[in-house]
């Protein structure tokens, strides 16, 4: 029979090994595992206190005080409208690990010994395969798209046409749709944080304090509820749309990829990854494996006449797959491997001649909410 934490696991949608076991059994004791069980799974309820003591045939003021700690440690998600709180479960990826490690601060301060082993334990986890595993997908759950400095520049070059919020067209092809324009995405919403990088700091403790690159870490983005949840707790900090504007371009120009759920609206979280660190990335390189994030729909295009063969591009490829070919000939030039290029347009960003663009080649349209995001996921996992 399984134990309450392998059922949990099942739950998050997590395979079952000994570091999960060892993480679970660390961040939850058993009172708090005995809670998450009456949730369906990862963001499918969302419970009042008064639902989950009935669940429990508990009394409300025993367990409205370790709903509110669970959340303030990054345990379990709440979220409060018109004075409502209501508690949902975090799914190993993206939510736990994401949000604990992202207040590192708190952890590091309060019980740095869960902090190492969850670091520890994970690390092991993620280098056997089990979170490529879980996460790739024929429908990647997160999606890669370019800045939107990029989107102006192919714009401005004639290479595709902005289609703008409830415009309607007849045919989609080089249209640059709003889901692609990052600005309509922050537009959109009504409150943005930014938190530091899970990614990085995980990989910082891990590596005994030492970071392991030089990349910005305090450029992850939450929209919305994710943002009032993070900000409320005290790890995010309140942007204005033109501050979170700037700082996406900030996080392009020094090589990070746009990366955010794989859906049209109501997008939660923005994540500016990097090819050490990142669970999605690393996985494309460490374990081959293409499926674990959806690339955008443009691919880079090359001017050689513009190119003074800087290497620029060569150096700050996240999937490594810009090379200068004849080189010293008459033929010399950067050659792009398309079929391993995700899209992120980072070589386009910081070219400093115009010798690289973005252009649109495909029409992909992602599914509309994270409901449905999840479901198609779950449906094109590998088994």
């Amino acid at each position: 029979m399984a134990s309450n934490y392998e059922r949990i696991a099942k739950k998050m949608g997590s395979p079952w090994s000994e570091e999960m076991e060892k993480i679970l059994k660390t961040l939850y004791t058993s009172e708090e595992a005995e809670i998450l069980l009456v949730f369906n799974g990862a963001y499918m309820d969302r419970f009042t206190a008064q639902k989950i003591a009935k669940k429990l045939k508990r009394s409300v003021d025993e367990i409205r005080p370790l709903l509110k700690e669970m959340s303030r440690t990054q345990r379990l998600f709440s979220a409060t409208k018109n004075d409502v709180t209501t508690y949902s479960m975090f799914p190993l990826i993206p939510g736990l690990f994401e949000l604990y490690f992202a207040n590192h601060k708190r952890a590091l301060a309060e019980e740095e010994d869960v902090v190492k082993l969850f670091a520890e334990e994970y690390e092991k986890y993620y280098d056997q395969g089990y979170v490529v595993n879980s996460m790739s997908s024929s429908y990647p759950f997160m999606r890669v798209f370019v800045d939107q400095e990029v989107i102006n520049d192919t714009v401005s070059r004639e290479k595709g046409t902005l289609l703008r919020v409830n415009e309607e067209v007849d045919v989609i092809k080089n249209k640059i749709l709003p889901f692609e324009q990052v600005k309509t995405l922050v537009e959109k919403s009504h409150r943005v944080s930014v938190m530091d990088c899970a990614c990085r700091t995980h990989m910082k403790i891990h590596n005994d304090g030492v970071p392991v690159n030089d990349y910005p870490v305090n450029v992850c983005m939450n929209f919305n509820t994710f943002a009032d949840y993070c900000i409320e707790q005290g790890f995010g900090r309140e942007l204005t749309k033109e501050e979170a504007l700037k700082t996406l371009t900030g996080a392009a120009e020094a090589g990070l990829v746009h990366t955010t759920q794989n859906i049209t609206e109501k997008t939660s979280f923005i994540c500016n990854c990097d090819r050490d660190c990142c669970i999605m990335l690393r996985g494309i390189r460490q374990f081959d494996n293409p499926g674990m994030v959806a690339t955008s729909n443009f691919l880079p295009e090359y001017t050689k006449e513009n190119c003074i063969f800087c290497l620029k591009c060569t150096e700050i490829c996240p999937m490594e797959v810009i090379e200068l070919v004849d080189e010293e000939s008459e033929d010399q030039r950067i050659s792009i491997n398309t079929d391993r290029c995700i899209g992120c347009g980072v070589c386009a960003y910081n070219c400093p001649e115009e010798a690289l663009s973005m252009v649109k080649r495909y029409d992909r349209i992602p599914v509309e909410n994270m409901m449905e995001a999840m479901m198609k996921t779950i449906e094109g996992r590998k088994n």
